[in-house]
């Protein structure tokens, strides 16, 4: 039996648009200070939506000697168009409210 995708948590939400709002590729420490997620919910996060094929990451050698490398993550090309598409619903959503008159 096929389940019914799930519409996406708030943390990935706010995760797929602080990476589509980003000018260049973030760091997980970098994600967590836009959005405030703990590192025991991103990270797992993260790994979920690069098997889901919305983020992709490689490592990024360290600019400071003796530091270890570190996964920096952009959106792929599906992942852009699931950012955008949160991005345009949350718009229409606070749109709607603007709009709403009282009774």
């Amino acid at each position: 039996m096929m389940r019914k995708p799930r519409a996406p948590s708030k943390a990935t939400r706010q995760a797929l648009i602080a990476l589509f709002n980003a000018p260049e590729s973030l760091h997980g420490y970098d994600i967590m200070q836009i959005t405030g997620i703990k590192p025991g919910t991103l990270y797992p996060m993260l790994a979920r939506l690069e098997d889901q094929a919305m983020l992709s990451s490689q490592w990024q050698e360290p600019s400071v000697e003796g530091r270890p490398p570190r996964h920096i993550y952009s959106l792929t090309e599906a992942g852009r168009v699931v950012a955008k598409g949160l991005l345009v619903e949350k718009h229409d959503v606070s749109g709607q409210q603007l709009r709403a008159k009282p009774i």
